[in-house]
């Protein structure tokens, strides 16, 4: 009950514009308050329209009378005061959590590894380069708190003005997955909307014209009641061919009507569908290959995101990647390269003879691997460092190595090509790399008992020069 009469508190002492705890607040003629740095540039702004309240949205005109809160102003120090001795009586009780056989006051938090440090323990994430993206703060004695409530493996990152409160990684994604959904959805209705008035105006007209029609008809009828019966039946059968063609328009603009409402629903139905299919892409699930394992290479080989390092950034085409110098915040997944700037093929193959072609610059690695290769090490996952792996190497300046199992071999000759062919034979027992220019050049073959499916894989080292790939095609 006190936790909720606290946050009631601090929520009537938050500043509408700043989200901070009053300073110098000023009461509007309404009766809100501000902060008065915040009144000051939300005037700067506002010279040439009516200043508006920021929570009930009443206008005053350019000249407003303001008065200084001094009660709030008391209030809201005395508020900060007492928090401020909290958190330090709550920080001096924090112990480090690698250190539990002695209680060792904690000297940092840091919020990605999510643990409490002393000084001692706090020196590998001020040094090492590997910490490097790990932010340091104050000791919290309230880490587990901030844990988002709807996903347990996230932290509150971001905050929400929408719901005035913190969410995560993950809810942040789906807000903007709903928000975009939304917009489209609301461009196909205006669109749609237009699209049915544009005929309606059309049919109405269609209508009026016939109406007019039949009303001269009617006139003409009157005036030749006297004649012949042939000629009033002429009329009477002109007149039921145009009520014919009022009713045809009027029950082809309900049809047309009821279709486009349809449609509207349906397309809003797929938005929905198709942004909830990219979130859980983005979130979870890496992508798969359902194309029979005999045809597979023969279509489009694309790149699996789930596997790829946070320093690679992958194409929404999935078949180009490239060397970044800052970290991606892609979600944490057992199939990832973590510390290996590398990334694997979606489809793998057991059988048969399959051929890729890759473009690449830079620095890279080109390699053949079995879907099995380790993936949490920096060097044992290294393409061409073990025994699940073969790859080619390029340094950057033409010179080119083979690598298998920590075995360096290098190559004689200069790579002046760019496209590079890879042929896996699995009959044969052969990994063939070769260069593409007006004619195949063969560069290195390795013999190979394979027994497990095989990958493409792409490993990229330099940000400068820029190193990239791009698989062409499957031949």
């Amino acid at each position: 009950m006190e936790e909720t009469e606290k946050t009631k508190l601090e929520e009537m002492l938050t500043c509408p514009v700043c989200r901070d705890i009053f300073k110098d607040p000023r009461q509007l003629p309404c009766g809100h308050s501000m902060c008065m740095g915040c009144l000051e540039n939300m005037m700067d702004h506002s010279l040439d329209t009516p200043f508006p309240c920021p929570v009930c949205r009443e206008y005053f005109g350019q000249i407003i009378r303001i008065q200084k809160s001094y009660a709030l102003a008391s209030i809201a120090e005395d508020f900060k005061v007492n928090k401020r001795r909290k958190q330090d009586e709550l920080t001096k009780s924090v112990y480090c959590d690698f250190c539990p056989e002695k209680k060792t006051l904690a000297f940092k938090t840091c919020l990605k590894c999510e643990v409490l440090l002393c000084k001692e323990h706090a020196k590998d994430h001020l040094e090492l380069p590997v910490f490097t993206g790990h932010p340091l703060v104050r000791p919290l004695s309230d880490l587990l708190e901030r844990r988002c409530p709807q996903h347990d493996d996230e932290v509150l990152r971001y905050y929400c003005n929408t719901s005035r409160r913190y969410i995560c990684n993950v809810c942040a994604l789906e807000s903007k997955r709903d928000n975009l959904a939304t917009e489209a959805s609301n461009v196909l209705r205006r669109q749609l909307t237009e699209y049915m008035d544009q005929h309606f105006k059309i049919l109405t007209k269609q209508i009026k014209e016939s109406n007019e029609s039949v009303k001269k008809l009617q006139e003409d009828l009157q005036r030749e009641k006297h004649k012949v019966n042939p000629s009033l039946n002429s009329v009477t059968v002109v007149l039921l061919c145009l009520w014919f063609i009022v009713l045809y328009y009027a029950y082809n603009y309900s049809v047309e009507n009821q279709t486009l409402t349809d449609a509207l629903d349906k397309q809003q139905h797929s938005m929905h569908h198709i942004y909830s299919t990219i979130a859980e892409l983005l979130v979870d699930h890496p992508m798969k290959s359902h194309i029979p394992p005999e045809r597979e290479d023969r279509g489009c080989l694309m790149l699996d995101r789930g596997t790829a390092s946070p320093f690679l950034g992958v194409s929404a085409d999935l078949q180009t990647v490239e060397r970044v110098k800052t970290k991606l915040d892609y979600p944490n997944s057992n199939s990832r390269f973590d510390k290996a700037p590398q990334v694997l093929s979606a489809q793998c193959f057991s059988t048969g003879t399959h051929s890729w072609m890759v473009e690449a610059e830079g620095y890279w690695d080109i390699a053949v691997s079995y879907k099995s290769i380790q993936r949490k090490s920096k060097f044992s996952s290294a393409f061409g460092n073990n025994v699940e792996s073969w790859s080619l190497t390029h340094n950057g300046k033409g010179k080119l190595s083979a690598y298998h199992n920590k075995r360096k071999t290098v190559l004689s000759g200069t790579l002046h090509s760019g496209r590079i062919a890879v042929i896996v034979n699995f009959k044969n027992g052969s990994i063939t790399f070769g260069a593409v220019e007006s004619t195949f050049t063969r560069l290195h073959a390795f013999k190979a008992k394979l027994t497990q499916p095989v990958c493409l894989g792409l490993g990229l080292y330099h940000v400068n020069p820029p190193s990239r790939a791009s698989i062409v095609k499957a031949l």
